[in-house]
């Protein structure tokens, strides 16, 4: 396939792609403008890819609405294209890849970042609940007043949550729908939590006191099984990184020493076959790493 050729067919890609953003975001406008209490509760729910972007962008901190994904997508979709057709049919392609997948990596590492220092932050949050509770306030009340004295990240999912309710969606669908957006399970246990106490009664304060001395415990955990396995961590990252650090070296100070493996078949396809394997053993290394 030629350059132009293959131009053609990610500029047909890219309009079908711009096409389904559109229409997304214009049902995305028509839920929020109008419609029924169901949609409306339905406002985030993840039913298109317009959606789904705007959850993981949302997930990560990251500006998040349909016209900014938008505008953000188009504009790596130029890039897509200029890519390929500056580099070719062998680099373009790529290199492309290598562009997703950076941009998807570091999404999900703003997103975990920020789950964690949510979750520390979400045991100080249900102590100032209690407090209210204990005080005399309603739950909403005492909801509200701690959002205000809650910063960010937490404070922000907070505030969506609130958003949902104004639009009448209950407190604790909001949530769980928090939760999953998130990926925080401490939320969705949040929300268990006030959907039993609301049918089945029971003190609330209580089991929000119990559950805040539980997320406590559980960071305390956390941080000593992070000391105790941080030879582990340390050594995975140096087993990982050495091959690469070496053939950089390699390259830089001795070219000609790589250059018969870049030049033959059969050397080439050695170093596809070492990045396989390099490929692989990090992600054996990355998966021992969320095991301990």
């Amino acid at each position: 396939m030629t350059v132009w050729g293959m131009f053609s067919l990610v500029a047909l890609c890219l309009g079908g792609a711009a096409w389904l953003l559109l229409k997304s975001a214009s049902a995305l406008t028509e839920r929020a403008a109008g419609g029924t209490r169901t949609a409306r509760r339905r406002l985030m729910s993840q039913d298109s890819l317009m959606e789904w972007l705007v959850e993981r962008l949302t997930a990560a901190g990251l500006p998040a609405s349909p016209a900014v994904v938008a505008l953000s997508g188009g504009s790596l979709l130029v890039l897509a294209m200029l890519l390929l057709s500056r580099l070719g049919a062998v680099w373009g392609p790529a290199m492309v890849l290598v562009m997703v997948l950076a941009a998807n990596a570091l999404i999900r590492f703003r997103a975990a970042r920020l789950r964690r220092r949510a979750r520390r932050q979400l045991g100080p949050f249900l102590g100032q609940i209690t407090r209210g509770l204990s005080a005399g306030q309603g739950l909403e009340t005492a909801f509200e007043q701690a959002i205000k004295r809650s910063r960010p990240p937490l404070s922000d999912a907070l505030s969506r949550v609130k958003l949902r309710r104004q639009l009448g969606q209950e407190l604790d669908e909001g949530l769980a729908r928090e939760g999953e957006i998130l990926r925080l399970d401490e939320l969705r246990l949040l929300a268990t939590a006030i959907r039993i106490n609301q049918r089945h009664g029971g003190s609330l304060s209580e089991m929000l006191d119990a559950f805040a001395s539980a997320l406590h415990q559980r960071e305390q955990s956390s941080r000593e099984l992070a000391a105790m396995t941080g030879e582990t961590r340390v050594s995975a990252w140096v087993l990982g990184l050495s091959p690469l650090a070496l053939t950089l070296f390699i390259h830089f100070t001795q070219p000609e020493f790589l250059a018969p493996m870049l030049e033959s078949a059969g050397g080439r396809q050695a170093l596809m076959l070492a990045v396989a394997l390099q490929l692989g053993g990090g992600w054996l290394l990355w998966r021992m790493l969320k095991s301990v």
